[in-house]
C-alpha cells in the first residue's frame, strides 16, 4: 500500500468477527444479544466524534430491509473533525453489499469495497452480524473492524467504529437505491499506537453521496 505523510487510518480491510443469519429461529446463530445495542458501540467519546461529524443516527427497532448490492459513486470525504488532507477529495467509487439481514435480532452482513480513483489502491471495510436500526425507510448501521496500518516497516493495529446511515428510496415497494448515505469511520482504539503513526481516539472522516443506486 502506497504510504502518504498524512497520518491515515484507511486500510486494505477491515474485519467484523460475529456472524448473522437471515433465519429468525432462536437457535444459536453465533450473534451475542449484547452487540446489537446502540450503547455497546457509542460511548461517550464516539458520541462526540458523531456529533462533531454530524452523522445522522436513525434509531429504532423496526428498520427496513436493506438487502442489496449499492454503487457509491463517488465516495467523498465531506467532513472531518481533525486536521486532514482527505477533506474535500473524492476517493473514487464504492461497491456497498448489505445481507443476511435478521431484523428480529437487528443484524446484517456489512461489506464496503472502494476502488480508489487517484490510486492503484482498493479497500474493503467489512462485518458480520453488524448492528442496524431504524424505521419505515430510514436506517442506519453499526459495526467494529479491526485494521492495521503499514508505514515503512512499521505495523499499527487499530480499530475503528464504522458507521453507515440512510433512507431507502422505493417505488411500488421496489428498493431503487439509498438517499442521503453518509458512511463514517471513527477511531475507536489505538492499542496505546506504540509506533505513533495513528490519528488520536475519537477522531474521523464521513464520506457522503446524495444516491446510492442499487445495481
Amino acid at each position: 500500500m502506497k504510504t502518504t505523510t498524512i497520518k491515515l487510518f484507511l486500510l486494505c480491510l477491515f474485519l467484523g468477527i460475529t456472524s448473522c443469519s437471515s433465519n429468525d429461529s432462536n437457535e444459536d446463530e453465533n450473534v451475542n444479544p449484547e452487540k446489537n445495542s446502540y450503547d455497546y458501540y457509542v460511548n461517550t467519546t464516539m458520541q462526540k466524534a458523531i456529533d462533531d461529524l454530524g452523522i445522522t443516527i436513525h434509531k429504532g427497532l423496526t428498520p427496513p430491509n436493506v438487502e442489496g448490492v449499492y454503487t457509491i459513486d463517488p465516495l467523498r470525504c465531506t467532513m472531518s473533525n481533525f486536521n486532514d488532507g482527505y477533506l474535500g477529495v473524492s476517493l473514487g467509487a464504492s461497491l456497498l453489499t448489505l445481507s443476511n439481514q435478521n431484523t428480529a435480532k437487528l443484524c446484517v452482513d456489512f461489506k464496503n469495497f472502494t476502488i480508489y480513483s487517484y490510486d492503484t489502491k482498493t479497500e474493503t471495510w467489512e462485518g458480520k452480524g453488524s448492528f442496524i436500526s431504524g424505521e419505515a425507510n430510514k436506517f442506519s448501521v453499526l459495526l467494529h473492524s479491526e485494521g492495521e496500518l503499514k508505514n515503512n516497516n512499521l505495523i499499527s493495529k487499530y480499530q475503528n467504529l464504522i458507521i453507515l446511515s440512510g433512507e431507502l428510496d422505493k417505488v411500488n415497494n421496489e428498493i431503487k437505491g439509498i438517499k442521503n448515505v453518509q458512511l463514517a469511520s471513527i477511531m475507536s482504539d489505538d492499542y496505546g499506537d506504540p509506533n505513533k503513526t495513528l490519528i488520536e481516539i475519537g477522531q474521523g472522516r464521513l464520506f457522503t453521496n446524495s444516491y446510492a443506486s442499487i445495481r
